[in-house]
């Protein structure tokens, strides 16, 4: 395994497609926080619930932001950085020397959640020492203990996101193909993005849409105390989602004929 994985990070640093992927994710904040000083040069005052980020102590929330970018730029990166491995036959070269599939699947995922970590990492320190840097620190309202808040806002941001993570890896490895993966990904990703808010007009079919994690992504604010009351279960519905989506894929994997 930790051979597998030192391959890993040297294949993903000598990867354009990395450095690629972190410049977009690392350059939004400061995208954002010069559009947000054009809002306010222009007398429009911005709000914390429709802005998301309006100083350097929300700054914490990036994710939750940029969340739908953020998964579209996962689902590029990881349908490449698996999907090339079938096209080119480089899986063949690996499990030819005696690599356990299940190792070859948790190292491309681990791989996956390290990038997606440093990327969300870095997003979130540019965009607090952004907005600090034009709109101060300040605060997010109805929070004492901030630091606290911070740290349970971005593990359970970043838990949110290692589900799609994990999703993402399985189909992948399902399609074997990139560009198949990548619009199978974008699909799942639209679906559990806005079926969930139609799931919650309905009677029978309400409790559903606290199934999906983009339901909390996309919909919840992370500031208010119901939406706060709910961490427990984001990090629930998170555990699921990895442990299902990892042991499928394991599993079909391992029945997997590799041509």
């Amino acid at each position: 395994m930790f051979n597998l994985l030192t391959a890993e990070k040297i294949k993903m640093r000598r990867s354009k497609k990395l450095w690629i992927a972190l410049a977009i994710l690392f350059i939004l904040p400061i995208i954002q926080v010069i559009n947000s000083q054009l809002t306010v040069h222009h007398g429009t005052e911005l709000v914390q619930v429709i802005d998301t980020v309006i100083n350097g102590a929300t700054g914490i929330l990036m994710m939750k932001k940029n969340g739908f970018t953020i998964l579209l730029v996962l689902i590029v990166f990881i349908s490449l950085f698996i999907g090339e491995e079938f096209q080119n036959g480089t899986i063949r070269n690996t499990l030819s020397l005696g690599r356990s599939r299940v190792h070859y699947y948790v190292s491309k995922f681990l791989a996956a959640a390290i990038f997606a970590f440093v990327g969300v990492l870095g997003m979130t320190v540019l965009g607090i020492a952004s907005y600090t840097v034009v709109f101060g620190f300040g605060e997010v309202d109805g929070i004492t203990n901030y630091i606290r808040y911070a740290i349970q806002s971005f593990s359970v941001l970043y838990l949110l996101i290692l589900a799609n993570v994990s999703i993402y890896v399985l189909i992948s490895f399902l399609t074997k193909n990139s560009s198949i993966s990548i619009v199978w990904s974008f699909l799942y990703t639209i679906a559990t993005g806005f079926l969930p808010e139609i799931f919650q007009h309905t009677e029978n079919f309400g409790h559903v849409t606290f199934w999906f994690t983009e339901t909390f992504l996309f919909y919840f604010y992370f500031v208010s105390p119901a939406d706060i009351a709910e961490i427990p279960r984001m990090i629930v519905v998170s555990i699921i989602t990895i442990v299902l989506s990892s042991g499928l894929g394991i599993l079909l994997f391992k029945r997997t004929d590799i041509k």
